[in-house]
């Protein structure tokens, strides 16, 4: 019996310890793709308002998860801009295994007439420097996270005219007085944010279903509004049965707060899950825009940079699940993450100054 309770004991704390390893060598990458420029005060305070949120889930997300690492990348104001998006899914994020990426999107979106897809084009600034959602969703899922959320906060109606920008709906009323339940659970963040080996989760939230308008509001507007409270009811300890349970509820509330506000809003909120490794039938371009040779030439040298920055990475892990093992106390581990954080930043430094001297040699 001792024999049998002892060999119990070891394997429970063993499973403890599984998990506590993955969540200590996961990282979080954010990427916030608002139009914070645009003309509109309306649209630049809801982008405001949802950056707030954004930073406040992820906050809360890293501490009930233990994870050390949360990497933001900026791509609104200035970077706004298909250029940067590309550089940064292109390089910035050559190294995603089993970590959890959350895209947000917050600007003007469209459909081409006769367009299948369920999902808008995003516009940065022009119809020719626009793209398919569904190119960007792919290039995240080909590099293996184990959860992909994706928030778009965009119209997503037919344009025929492209000589104006596309429409979108604004409101500017007072936001719902909403009681949220207080707290946060981590047992809930383990249960929906689980790194299952060989899976990835797609979760998207999109703020219009095909040919519906999104409406925004300083707030941020009624969808985005749902997602935070459902967030905090399904995370603070209320029943859900996991991830396309909670868009539902996000879906069905926003159609129905919507219908009382007089307005017609219909999202679109959906949860799959992509096996891994999938078999891919031709090679996936490298990028959203179209290169010259030179330029084509400078990806070779980028190619090279990201398997530097996945080896780094990979020893970075292996050296973080060792301080682990090694029953080193929180404050070293923080001090080893903040260490490895530096050392990833000054490599990709390098590389930059590398990668802009050959694309110099171009013009």
């Amino acid at each position: 019996m001792q024999t049998l309770t002892k060999w119990l004991m070891c394997s429970i704390l063993s499973l403890v310890a599984t998990g506590v390893l993955q969540a200590e060598t996961r990282h979080i990458h954010v990427l916030k793709v608002f139009d914070s420029e645009n003309p509109d005060y309306i649209l630049r305070e809801g982008c405001r308002s949802i950056g707030f949120g954004i930073d406040q889930e992820v906050r809360m997300m890293a501490n009930n998860l233990g994870i050390l690492n949360v990497i933001e990348y900026d791509l609104s104001g200035p970077n706004f801009n298909l250029e940067r998006l590309d550089h940064v899914l292109n390089y910035e994020m050559s190294y995603l295994e089993r970590d959890i990426v959350i895209f947000v999107y917050v600007g003007h979106g469209f459909r081409d007439p006769g367009s299948q897809s369920p999902y808008p084009k995003l516009y940065f600034n022009g119809y020719d420097k626009s793209v398919d959602f569904v190119e960007i969703k792919e290039r995240i899922q080909d590099k293996n996270p184990s959860l992909l959320l994706n928030i778009i906060i965009a119209c997503n109606v037919t344009v025929t005219d492209q000589n104006e920008p596309p429409p979108y709906q604004s409101i500017n009323s007072a936001p719902d007085m909403v009681t949220l339940k207080a707290g946060r659970t981590g047992s809930a963040y383990e249960q929906l944010f689980e790194d299952e080996p060989g899976v990835t989760k797609v979760v998207n939230l999109f703020s219009a279903d095909q040919e519906y308008y999104t409406f925004i509001s300083n707030d941020g507007g009624v969808f985005f509004n749902e997602i935070l409270y459902t967030f905090q009811e399904a995370l603070g300890g209320r029943a859900f049965s996991g991830w396309q349970d909670i868009c539902t509820t996000i879906e069905n509330r926003t159609t129905s707060r919507s219908t009382i506000k007089g307005i017609q809003q219909k999202p679109l909120c959906e949860y799959t899950i992509r096996l891994s490794p999938v078999d891919v039938p031709a090679q996936r371009t490298n990028s959203l825009l179209s290169l010259s040779p030179c330029e084509l030439s400078a990806r070779n040298i980028r190619r090279n940079q990201r398997k530097q920055l996945r080896s780094l990475r990979q020893l970075h892990r292996t050296t973080m699940r060792e301080a682990r093992r090694a029953h080193q106390d929180k404050g070293s581990r923080r001090l080893l993450a903040q260490k490895q954080r530096v050392e990833y930043e000054n490599s990709k430094l390098r590389h930059e100054k590398d990668y802009q001297r050959r694309l110099q040699e171009c013009n």
